[in-house]
C-alpha cells in the first residue's frame, strides 16, 4: 500500500460516525480484531468547544521538556493525515500512516471474512474517524508513550466515548450557553470514573453540571485560580504574565492563549498528583517554546497580517476580542479574507460590535453552493485559492490588518499562497 491509497482508505470511509445503536460495536468489534491494543492506553480526554488544539500543543510541549513519551490524537479530519496523529508533538511519518492503515484494513477484511463463513449479511465497514482512532491508538503503543491525548470532537459522534474511560479529562474554553449536547457528553465522561478535571472558567449552569456531578462521582474538579494571574507584557510578538507567583511566557498573543495556557499549567501539576514528573521549569520551558500555526498567528507585522483557522461562533468573539486588545497597535481598519458562507455575517457583526471598520472582504467560492448569498457589505469572490490571496494583498495599507480566517484547510491553504506572494 502507498502513502495514498492510506489517505485515500481512509477519506473514502464513512466521514461521521453514525449516531446508530450499531457504533459501540463497531469500535469495540474492530479494537478486537486489532488485539484490543486500546486496554493498555493511558489517556487525558480533551473536551470543549473552543481551545482544544492549543491546549493539546502546551500538554505536549511540557511533556517532551519533562522527557514523557506521549502522544496526541485530534479531530476533525486535517486534510494531511499525518498531522492527526503526533508523537511528542511531531506528525507520524508516512511509513507509519500506511503500515497503521494496512493493520486496521487487514482487521476489517477478517471481521469480513468471519462475516462471510456465518453468512451474516451486513458488510462491516468503519467510519474515518474509528480508522484514526485505531491507527492512533496503534501509534501510542508503538511508541510506547506512557500518556496520551485525545480531543473529542464536538462536529460530530466520537467513536473515541466507546473506548475505556480516560484518567482525567481537560475542559478548554468556555462552553457557549445552551450547549446541552456538550455539557451531557462532559457530565457522561465524569460518571464513567474519571478522577481528575481541568475545566476553563465556565458560566453558572455549565459549572454547577459539571461540579454536581463530580461531587456525585468523587471526582477532582480544578479551574485556575483567576486572582493568581496577571499579564505583565502583551504585544503582537507574545505574551508574558505570571501565575501563582511564577513568571511565564509565550510565542503567541492573545488573551485567550493565556487562557489556554493556564488550563495547561493545571494540567501539567494535575499529572503531577498523578504521579508523572513534571518539574515547574518543564512547565515554563514547555510553553515558552509552543507555536501554533494559523492559531491567531502573527504573519507579517507590518502590515499586519493574521491566520486564524476558527470556524465557530463563540472563537469567533474570542478572536474579535483579542485583536481588540491590540488596537493600539493595529488601529481598527481591517480586511478580512474568509470561506464563502455563514462566517462572513459573523465576522462583520463581532468587528463592527468592537468598533472595527471593514475595509474589504476577499472570500473563496463555496463549490457547492449553486447560488451567491447575499452579505451585508460587498464580497470580492475568487475561484481559486491564490486569486483569493492576490486579491485580499492588493494594495493593503501598512496602517491595516488583514485576518485570514475559516477551517484549518482553508486557512492554511491561503496562509502559504500569502506567503509565497510575499516573498517569505
Amino acid at each position: 500500500m502507498t502513502y495514498h491509497n492510506a489517505v485515500k482508505f481512509i477519506k473514502n470511509a464513512p466521514n461521521i460516525t453514525p449516531k446508530d445503536s450499531s457504533a459501540s460495536e463497531r469500535i469495540l468489534k474492530l479494537c478486537a480484531a486489532l488485539g484490543n491494543p486500546q486496554k493498555r492506553m493511558k489517556y487525558i480526554r480533551l473536551a470543549g468547544s473552543n481551545g482544544k488544539t492549543v491546549c493539546a500543543r502546551m500538554i505536549n510541549s511540557i511533556l517532551n521538556n519533562a522527557d514523557i513519551k506521549n502522544g496526541c490524537l485530534s479531530m476533525p479530519i486535517h486534510s494531511e493525515i499525518r498531522e492527526n496523529i503526533r508523537i511528542n508533538g511531531e506528525p507520524i511519518s508516512m511509513n507509519e500512516t500506511v503500515s497503521y492503515v494496512e493493520e486496521v484494513a487487514a482487521a476489517v477484511a477478517k471481521i469480513n471474512d468471519e462475516n462471510a463463513s456465518t453468512e451474516e449479511s451486513r458488510v462491516f465497514r468503519p467510519t474515518a474517524h474509528e480508522i484514526l482512532l485505531c491507527m492512533a491508538i496503534l501509534a501510542f503503543n508503538a511508541h510506547g508513550c506512557t500518556v496520551c491525548i485525545v480531543e473529542s470532537d464536538h462536529n460530530g459522534e466520537d467513536p473515541s466515548r466507546f473506548l475505556h474511560a480516560p484518567f482525567a479529562a481537560v475542559i478548554c474554553g468556555r462552553i457557549p450557553s445552551g450547549e446541552k449536547q456538550e455539557i451531557l457528553k462532559i457530565r457522561s465522561y465524569i460518571c464513567r470514573g474519571i478522577r481528575e478535571i481541568i475545566s476553563a472558567p465556565q458560566n453558572q449552569e455549565a459549572y454547577k453540571v459539571i461540579s454536581d456531578t463530580c461531587a456525585a462521582a468523587n471526582c477532582r474538579l480544578t479551574q485556575p485560580t483567576r486572582n493568581k494571574f496577571k499579564i505583565t507584557n502583551m504585544n503582537l510578538r507574545g505574551t508574558s504574565f505570571i501565575y501563582k507567583d511564577s513568571e511565564y511566557s509565550l510565542r503567541i498573543c492573545g488573551k485567550f492563549q493565556t487562557a489556554n495556557a493556564l488550563v495547561a499549567i493545571e494540567s501539567a501539576e494535575m499529572l503531577s498528583r498523578c504521579g508523572y514528573k513534571i518539574s515547574a521549569e518543564a512547565i515554563k520551558k514547555g510553553l515558552s517554546s509552543v507555536t501554533a500555526p494559523c492559531k491567531f498567528e502573527i504573519l507579517s507585522i507590518s502590515p499586519v497580517i493574521i491566520a486564524d483557522s476558527t470556524h465557530t461562533g463563540i472563537a469567533i468573539g474570542a478572536v474579535c476580542d483579542s485583536l481588540a486588545d491590540f488596537k493600539k497597535f493595529t488601529g481598527t481598519n481591517v480586511r478580512l479574507c474568509l470561506p464563502e458562507g455563514e462566517l462572513i455575517p459573523q465576522y462583520i457583526e463581532a468587528l463592527q460590535t468592537r468598533g472595527y471598520s471593514i475595509e474589504k472582504i476577499s472570500s473563496l467560492a463555496d463549490p457547492t453552493e449553486e447560488e451567491k448569498q447575499e452579505y451585508s457589505l460587498p464580497v470580492t469572490i475568487s475561484k481559486t485559492v491564490k486569486a483569493t490571496a492576490k486579491d485580499s494583498l492588493a494594495d493593503l495599507p501598512k496602517d491595516h490588518i488583514l485576518l485570514i480566517s475559516g477551517p484549518s484547510n482553508f486557512t492554511m491553504k491561503l496562509k502559504y499562497e500569502l506567503l509565497a506572494i510575499l516573498g517569505f
